[in-house]
């Protein structure tokens, strides 16, 4: 049907009302609400069925291993909630590190100003005052990094993770030899209300360990044998990858199970990503805005994904930027083709680990994306940025003759 709103029901009983005759209305009740609509509805199911069928069957793998970040105050992490987990599990550890996290709410230019930042003070508990360093948390990024390798393994296209609030992590560190900086108090100076102290990164994702539980038949050359993870043991609404090791050879994925194939009889402690779609935001603390690669889901996305269509017109890379889902921050104007790379634009910079052989970057020409952005009282003002440094690094997935930049007005 062109329209899906359309209400038969209310159409056959107000069309009824219309019937001056009374035993003509009263026949054509029998008809129409004992025979056409129960019809009308039997077939609505049916083709229903028909297309989540079909869906299912070219389903867009990036949906089901979507990942969402969330940034809370350390202290307020919650291990009872099986929705969220640390990014680095060292975050949650009683020991932890010798340093301390923070998260910086800032713009691009406000983050840069204060990564040059020397050094700032810090006051101990008897009143001494050290100085303390400014680092980037390199390992939110080494875990991302990692996670493109293991969808590599696993066989899974890659989407784009939005690090966003990963980026916006820092480390302060002592500058010279201390047991703890636990108890320090940190001025921040002109960036005091931009700091959010003491803070940890969380995800959608857990890493879990599995066993060898049955004994193996080996395979028909008598060398290599298959374990399986059985997901019906797990949770039914997540996704599953097995993290890649010496002893495992190969990996398939089959209903319901995850076959891999081993020259080792028996395992143990293999490891396996679990991907929640599902969150609970129930735990106190848990109030930030959540950032991800979840995509609307289009039947024309689905097919274009089946059949590896690429981008060849504006209105094609139209529709990729807008089942991205950014536009509560930011909206595409439109696009040109430049020389060079015009000053102050964004650089498509959240797969860094991937490297590109075949057309280097530097000669390439620039395919700039205009953005507006779009002003909403209660959302962050930076994550436009953010959400533009993310569409513009998944649509130069898409293209390997152009490199993408981003400008936003």
């Amino acid at each position: 049907m062109k329209n899906q709103d359309f209400d038969m029901d209310t159409y056959v009983k107000q069309r009824i009302t219309e019937i001056a005759d009374a035993d003509e209305r009263g026949f054509a009740k029998e008809i129409l609400l004992k025979g056409l609509l129960p019809a009308f509805q039997s077939m609505k199911e049916r083709y229903q069925e028909l297309e989540d069928r079909v869906k299912r069957e070219v389903e867009l793998e990036s949906s089901r291993f979507a990942v969402m970040t969330m940034p809370v105050r350390r202290r307020n992490y919650d291990s009872t909630n099986r929705t969220w987990f640390p990014v680095c599990e060292q975050d949650v550890l009683e020991d932890g590190f010798p340093y301390k996290r923070i998260y910086f709410r800032g713009n691009e230019k406000e983050k840069k100003a204060f990564e040059k930042k020397q050094y700032l003070t810090a006051t101990d508990a008897s009143g001494k005052e050290h100085r303390v360093g400014i680092r980037r948390a390199e390992d939110y990024r080494k875990e991302v990094e990692a996670l493109y390798h293991i969808f590599l393994y696993n066989r899974i296209t890659w989407s784009t993770v939005n690090t966003g609030d990963l980026d916006r992590f820092y480390e302060i560190y002592p500058m010279e030899e201390t047991e703890s900086m636990a108890d320090w108090n940190i001025s921040y100076g002109e960036w005091e209300d931009r700091v959010c102290d003491d803070y940890i990164a969380l995800w959608n994702i857990e890493k879990f360990y599995f066993h060898c539980m049955k004994f193996m038949v080996p395979c028909l050359d008598g060398k290599y044998y298959e374990h399986e993870l059985n997901l019906e043991d797990y949770d039914a609404d997540s996704s599953y990858m097995v993290e890649s090791n010496e002893d495992i050879l190969s990996v398939r994925y089959e209903k319901d199970k995850i076959i891999m194939t081993s020259t080792k009889e028996t395992f143990e402690n293999w490891r396996a990503y679990r991907f929640g779609s599902r969150i609970d935001l129930d735990s106190y603390g848990y109030h930030h805005n959540i950032l991800g690669n979840r995509k609307k889901e289009r039947f024309a996305d689905y097919l274009a994904k089946r059949y590896g269509q690429g981008i060849h017109s504006k209105t094609e890379l139209f529709r990729i930027v807008e089942g991205l889902d950014a536009g509560q921050y930011i909206k595409m104007a439109g696009c040109r083709i430049r020389e060079q790379e015009q000053e102050g634009s964004f650089a498509a910079d959240m797969n860094w680990f991937i490297r590109e052989e075949v057309f280097p970057m530097e000669t390439r020409r620039i395919l700039e994306l205009q953005f507006v952005r779009q002003a909403d009282e209660g959302k962050r003002e930076y994550y436009a940025e953010d959400m533009l440094r993310y569409v513009i690094s998944q649509v130069q997935l898409f293209l390997d003759e152009y490199k993408c930049v981003g400008v936003l007005t």
